[in-house]
C-alpha cells in the first residue's frame, strides 16, 4: 500500500489514473470502517481499479475548534498498518488547514475526487459531510456524481449488540474503562503503543518489575488495573498494566502506564511495545502499606493469567491477536 501525506495543491495533477474511493477519518479502524473497506476493495477488484482511502491530517477539529477535538484512538503509523492489512492500494491524507477548510463542497469534489483521483465509484457512510461548513452531504455528492461521472455507494452502519459502531462510542467506552466492550466494536483489543522509558524502579523492588510506557496514543483508558496482552518484538505475552497515579506512594503529578509482563525477564528499555487491553480488573486503590499492595499485585497477576487463558482458549490460540489485526 502506498501512503502519502499530500497538500491540496498536489491534486492539480492526477495522483492515480482512476480509482474506487472511500472518504473519512477512519479513527480506530473499527468494524464499521472494516465493512466499508471490504466493499471498496471488492469493488475495485471487480473493476480492475486501484482502491483509495482518503482522509485528513490532522483531524479537522484540531484545526478549526481545538477545544472540541476528540482524542485520537490511533497513532498515524498504526492506522497505516491496519489499512494496509485490509488490502487497500492507496491511503492518502490531505494536510488539513484553515485554507483547505474554506473549500466549497463542489470544488472539493471537482479538484480532489475528479481531477486528482479520477474516482469512478465513491463509498461513504450515510452521514458523511464534506466541504466548507460541512455543507456537502451524501445526496449532494450523488448529484455531483451525475455531473462528473462517478457513482456513490452508501454503506449502512454496522450494529453490534443493537448499538451502532462509531469512533465516538468507542472513545467513551475506553474512557469509562469498558475495554472488553470496546473490543467488540473495534474487532480487536485496543492497543496502546509506546516506548519504554526509565522509571524509579519501584516495581522491581516490590518483586514485580514494570515497564514504564510513554504512550503514543492520545487516548489512554480510564485509570485502573487491567489484564493485557503485551507485544514485544513480534512475541505476545500476558501481563498486568496499571494506569494511574500510584496513590499508595503519592505519585500524583501525571498519569503513568506501567506494565508488568508475566514471566518475562528481558531488557525493554528504549524499546517500543504494544499493550492490548483485555479486561479491567479493578480501580486504583491507595493501600495502607507496600506489603498489602504486593499481596494485591499477586492476586492481580493470577487473575490476569486466568483472563489470558480464557481468551486463548475461546479464540483458538494466539491467532486471536493476529486475526484482530485484520
Amino acid at each position: 500500500m502506498r501512503f502519502l501525506l499530500v497538500h491540496y495543491d498536489e491534486f492539480a495533477r492526477p495522483l492515480v489514473s482512476s480509482s474506487v474511493v472511500t472518504l473519512g477519518n477512519f479513527d480506530g479502524v473499527h468494524l464499521g470502517h472494516r465493512e466499508i473497506f471490504r466493499r471498496v476493495t471488492g469493488r475495485a477488484k471487480e473493476l480492475e481499479l486501484p482502491s483509495v482511502a482518503l482522509s485528513f491530517y490532522p483531524h479537522p477539529l484540531k484545526v478549526l475548534r481545538p477545544d472540541e477535538a476528540p482524542l485520537m484512538l490511533l497513532p498515524v503509523k498504526e492506522k497505516v498498518r491496519l489499512l494496509e492489512s485490509v488490502g487497500l492500494d492507496h491511503f492518502l491524507c490531505i494536510h488539513f488547514t484553515r485554507t483547505f477548510a474554506s473549500l466549497e463542497a463542489k470544488d472539493f469534489v471537482e479538484d480532489v475526487l475528479v481531477r486528482g483521483l479520477n474516482a469512478k465509484e465513491i463509498f461513504v457512510g450515510k452521514d458523511y459531510r464534506f466541504g466548507r461548513g460541512r455543507k456537502g452531504n451524501v445526496n449532494y455528492l450523488a448529484e455531483l456524481g451525475q455531473k462528473f461521472g462517478f457513482c456513490v455507494r452508501v454503506v449502512d452502519p454496522v450494529v453490534v449488540d443493537g448499538i451502532l459502531v462509531s469512533s465516538t462510542r468507542i472513545r467513551r467506552m475506553l474512557l469509562e474503562g469498558r475495554v472488553t466492550e470496546a473490543m467488540k466494536f473495534l474487532g480487536r483489543p485496543y492497543k496502546l503503543l509506546g516506548k519504554v522509558v526509565r522509571g524509579v524502579g519501584r516495581g522491581r523492588s516490590l518483586g514485580f518489575p514494570t515497564a514504564n510506557v510513554e504512550p503514543e496514543n492520545e487516548l489512554v483508558p480510564r485509570n485502573g488495573v487491567y489484564s493485557v496482552a503485551v507485544e514485544v518484538e513480534n512475541m505476545t505475552h500476558p501481563g498486568v498494566v496499571n494506569v494511574g497515579f500510584n496513590p499508595t506512594f503519592g505519585d500524583d503529578e501525571r498519569v503513568k502506564v506501567e506494565v508488568h509482563i508475566i514471566d518475562f525477564f528481558g531488557d525493554l528499555y528504549n524499546k517500543e511495545i504494544g499493550v492490548l487491553f483485555l479486561k479491567r480488573m479493578r480501580g486504583e486503590v491507595k493501600f495502607p502499606s507496600p506489603q498489602s499492595l504486593v499481596k494485591q499485585i499477586r492476586e492481580d497477576v493470577e487473575e490476569a493469567k486466568r483472563i489470558w487463558q480464557e481468551f486463548f482458549l475461546k479464540s483458538g490460540g494466539f491467532s486471536f491477536l493476529s486475526s484482530w489485526s485484520f
